[in-house]
């Protein structure tokens, strides 16, 4: 399967779901399941073989701790679909840098990538200082797709540094080397600073998952204010001698499929509730604010913000609302991907349920959007997946 990025003129889809634990398992630890998170992680591997046969070019999942989606280390459950699928891309959505050490976590990513055949695409988040973000960035692209990248000692694993010794600058190979020549990194950018940051470095872009949180619900971005800052992008890209085009981008949606546009909108907005909830639970028993048969409602009151407060009270119909949501009805979600397709984007991550929605409600947004909304786009996916 070629990069996502190549073939523009193809559509292409890339299922991504959050492996929910809670519900409906508990957020306590003392009641874990561990016979249900073995069933949800193998029922999410046994999905994403499905959802090649369905024409997805790619499949993903997100970097989460805690028990709404306990994926602490995404690299581990790719290398399974590297194993466990044949064609479609694998897409990290998205591995947080700063959360790793950059050096550990390229090695990590150019085994899956061996692993893979080459079908491995690196997405990765934004969290923390900015100009370590961007060291940990250029160390990742320089190590997975650059010979004897140079690198600081102060920057290298303990174990590597150990061989230096009065030198203070490696000269790094990472080994395995990745089948690709060039691995594709991504980039999760929706400001123009953001987007001219990654346009600078030739790296795609997630961009359209946008929760604005406001004093009467949420304000969805527009596709009018949004389409120009991605022309911008690959113009700026252009100008640094990259060929980006919007198959360089990739609209990043909620999605929930349903008989109404309000069951569609109560699923993704239910959730995302529950994903709150369960991560707050979770932080605040490793902060020590919540104790042992307390619940997570505690620890909600304490982050309770105006945008926290925003965000929980928001209508469900803030989801249908939203341009970048595929959330309605058939009908419904078949329009909101037209109005997207018109405006030029050729690449959706697709969240099925959104976060925090039991697995198999997001399992049957996966088919209805493949069989239902869109099958004559899947069907020309599925051919180019079969070819390549």
């Amino acid at each position: 399967m070629s990069a996502l990025a190549n073939d523009p003129n193809i559509v292409k889809f890339v299922y991504w779901d959050n492996v929910t634990y809670s519900p409906p398992g508990s957020v306590e630890p003392e009641k874990w399941d561990g016979k249900l998170a073995t069933e949800l992680y193998e029922s999410y591997l046994d999905h994403c073989v499905e959802a090649e046969g369905l024409g997805y070019a790619g499949v993903s999942l997100p970097e989460h701790f805690g028990p709404s989606s306990p994926l602490p280390h995404p690299v581990i459950m790719m290398a399974a679909l590297a194993v466990k699928t044949t064609s479609a891309r694998i897409v990290s959505g998205a591995n947080i840098p700063l959360w790793h050490h950059p050096m550990e976590l390229a090695e990590q990513l150019a085994m899956v990538d061996v692993l893979s055949g080459g079908r491995l695409e690196v997405g990765l988040g934004r969290h923390g200082d900015r100009t370590e973000q961007e060291n940990a960035i250029d160390l990742i692209d320089g190590v997975l797709n650059k010979i004897d990248y140079p690198v600081a000692k102060a920057d290298l694993r303990p174990m590597q540094a150990a061989f230096l010794q009065d030198a203070e600058v490696a000269t790094v190979n990472a080994w395995p080397r990745p089948v690709q020549r060039r691995v594709p990194l991504w980039s999760a950018a929706g400001t123009e600073e953001s987007l001219a940051a990654a346009a600078r470095r030739g790296m795609c872009v997630f961009t359209g998952l946008s929760i604005n949180p406001t004093a009467s619900g949420m304000a969805p971005i527009t596709i009018e204010e949004t389409i120009p800052r991605l022309h911008r992008y690959i113009e700026i890209g252009q100008e640094n001698g990259h060929h980006l085009s919007m198959a360089n981008v990739a609209a990043t949606c909620f999605t929930a499929i349903a008989e109404t546009d309000q069951e569609a909108a109560d699923i993704v907005r239910e959730g995302f509730i529950n994903h709150v909830q369960a991560v707050a639970g979770h932080t605040g028993r490793l902060a020590g604010t919540i104790k042992p048969g307390e619940t997570s409602l505690s620890s909600l009151a304490g982050l309770e913000t105006p945008e926290m407060k925003a965000l929980l009270e928001a209508p469900a119909e803030s989801y249908i609302q939203n341009p970048f949501a595929l959330v309605g009805s058939v009908e419904t979600v078949k329009a909101k991907l037209e109005a997207l397709l018109s405006a030029g984007m050729r690449r959706f991550i697709v969240l099925c349920g959104g976060v925090g929605s039991r697995q198999e409600i997001g399992w049957q947004t996966a088919k209805a959007l493949a069989e239902d909304v869109a099958p004559d786009l899947f069907a020309a996916a599925r051919e180019e997946l079969l070819l390549g």
